[in-house]
């Protein structure tokens, strides 16, 4: 039995039908009103809880024996803002634990909670090490002279701001930056950089000192659709640490759209 700590997003959905190809009974676990509608036709059990309410969460691992568990999906720090949010005793004992707010401070701390009882965290790449970007270009359009510029100068920045967990993302034009990801997500950071300028060229990187059992960064269709209507021309990412997700539908949509997709 492997147990999917599923939040947000298509992403629960792909490693759902990779682990049952690889034999994995699933038993996805998430927030009640957060997961994709159709998750439960993918995984063996569905289990939900409300968000924000620890001690549910840890209960229904209990309850479903789980001891061997992989995250995947988007848990949105937004949703702690919603005014329906019921935190419970627990999360707020570990929130008054923390140092800080910082996505990796919240997610380590997480971490050692389930480590704690005895769920073992496997690395996403574990699963799906051929997901892994690639070196260079899988796209039938290669970053010209000045992108390529870009591309070097915009891994710099992203870098520096996942060094200090800002975010994992940034979009840059003639070493220049438009946007950088914070808590509102890559797909929003690429939106707004196409309200200033067409053209970005979009970088995304694993953060230094970011855990492969968590928050993996993530392209896909739904990542160059969103560059389709930013106007944006190249989105790069860092090979053998970023997942790619649907990559044929992806690169098929990229080539109609003359986006070209490369690895740093």
């Amino acid at each position: 039995m492997l147990g999917l700590l599923a939040g947000a997003g298509r992403f629960p959905v792909y490693i759902a039908e990779m682990a049952r190809a690889k034999g994995y009974r699933v038993t996805a676990v998430g927030p009640a009103g957060k997961l994709e509608p159709d998750l439960e036709n993918y995984v063996d059990k569905i289990r939900t809880y409300k968000f924000a309410r620890l001690k549910e969460f840890f209960d229904i691992l209990e309850q479903e024996q789980i001891k061997k568990a992989v995250m995947a999906g988007k848990i949105d720090k937004r949703w702690i803002y919603e005014p329906d949010v019921e935190v419970d005793q627990m999360a707020l004992d570990m929130m008054k634990k923390a140092p800080d707010m910082k996505d990796d401070t919240i997610m380590f701390g997480f971490l050692d909670a389930l480590e704690q009882r005895g769920v073992e965290i496997m690395a996403i790449s574990e699963l799906g090490k051929e997901w892994l970007a690639p070196k260079g270009s899988f796209s039938k359009r290669a970053p010209d002279e000045s992108q390529l510029k870009d591309i070097e100068f915009g891994f710099k920045v992203a870098k520096e701001i996942g060094r200090i967990d800002i975010g994992q993302t940034v979009a840059v034009l003639r070493l220049a930056v438009l946007a950088v990801e914070a808590i509102e997500g890559t797909d929003l950071a690429i939106i707004r950089a196409g309200q200033i300028s067409p053209g970005a060229v979009v970088v995304k990187i694993m953060r230094p000192g970011q855990s492969l059992k968590f928050d993996v960064p993530v392209v896909g269709k739904d990542t160059v659709q969103t560059m389709v209507q930013a106007n944006a021309s190249v989105l790069a990412v860092e090979s053998g640490k970023c997942l790619v997700v649907e990559r044929e539908e992806m690169t098929a949509l990229a080539d109609r759209n003359h986006i070209a997709l490369f690895g740093v």
